[in-house]
């Protein structure tokens, strides 16, 4: 039976799911079954699992339980609402590398925290954009490129594009993790793969992993 919680809870998933009960309960680490009860009234979530809610996405809890928003705290929720996602100054190889690291902000770039966590499963601050250099990553990645790192990846779990630093600079390249190492390989079949192995590993180091990317039309 509908509550006027269990209406808020629907209007929440529908925020940061858009109204996708599944992904919602994946995207919150609870069973899907948990979710639609809890969306039909059938029973109400945990104390744990509301700190969970406010920990990782921030949500106002006082409105989910009491239906009564802060009026005083809309301005501070709105400004924490958003990551602000610098752009450096530099060029990330989809080639050969190009050497130098210069942090140096160029610009500043404003994302919704729930959309940044419901769309591209980003929960950190820890975000920031480079610019793509070269066609080793084609069709995947263009010259031009501005791609959007989640820097809380610090190690290579599953396949994935990666920012990748090396003794010859940044290079966005495809990593695997394999036995003893991780492959490094490029989208473009005229780019050799390599690897890094355990015994290499200084040389090269995993800045982050894309997550997005955009593009001039």
């Amino acid at each position: 039976m509908s509550t006027s919680f269990s209406r808020r809870f629907v209007t929440l998933v529908e925020q940061l799911t858009d109204g996708n009960k599944k992904r919602f309960a994946e995207l919150t680490g609870r069973s899907p079954s948990t979710i639609y009860r809890i969306c039909r009234g059938g029973s109400r979530p945990s104390l744990a699992y509301l700190e969970h809610l406010y920990e990782t996405f921030n949500i106002d809890l006082n409105w989910l339980i009491t239906g009564e928003r802060n009026v005083e705290q809309l301005d501070h929720k709105q400004t924490s609402d958003l990551v602000i996602a610098p752009k450096f100054d530099v060029e990330a190889s989809a080639g050969f590398g190009q050497v130098g690291f210069a942090e140096e902000v160029s610009e500043h770039f404003g994302f919704s925290r729930q959309w940044l966590a419901s769309q591209l499963g980003v929960h950190t601050d820890k975000v920031a954009f480079v610019s793509v250099k070269g066609d080793s990553m084609q069709p995947t990645l263009e010259d031009g490129d501005m791609i959007l790192v989640d820097m809380s990846y610090q190690q290579v779990h599953k396949e994935g594009v990666y920012l990748l630093y090396t003794e010859d600079g940044l290079m966005t390249k495809r990593l695997k993790p394999i036995k003893g190492g991780i492959k490094v390989v490029s989208d473009n079949p005229e780019y050799p793969s390599w690897e890094i192995l355990a015994s290499t590993q200084e040389q090269a180091r995993v800045v982050g992993k894309i997550v997005w990317f955009g593009r001039d039309i």
